[in-house]
């Protein structure tokens, strides 16, 4: 890929999310094939009706070449009364640049 005028994504280390998030996300994304999400970042959470956890994830397809980007992936965790399960809400991508 031409460097020239496009943005790079720098090398990342990968985050240690605490363990019943880290348990929950490597469950969740057991099932999604075709791309990989490595945790950069554990950046948020909000209690609702349970707790949603945002993740700041690098996304890798798994194809040749790949090209690499920056998502966040919002999962959500029911109520320990109701399991304390966690399910995928959204991946949503991170724009680089203007």
């Amino acid at each position: 890929m031409n460097e020239v005028g496009n943005w790079v994504l720098e090398e990342f280390t990968p985050c240690e999310l605490p363990k019943e998030v880290a348990d929950g996300f490597s469950q969740v994304m057991s099932t999604i094939v075709g791309v990989s999400y490595t945790p950069l970042l554990y950046a948020a959470t909000q209690v609702v009706a349970g707790k949603n956890h945002m993740i700041i994830c690098e996304s890798t397809p798994v194809v040749l070449n790949p090209v690499r980007s920056l998502v966040a992936v919002y999962l959500n965790q029911t109520l320990p009364a109701e399991g304390g399960e966690f399910r995928l809400l959204s991946v949503q991508p991170i724009r680089i640049g203007i």
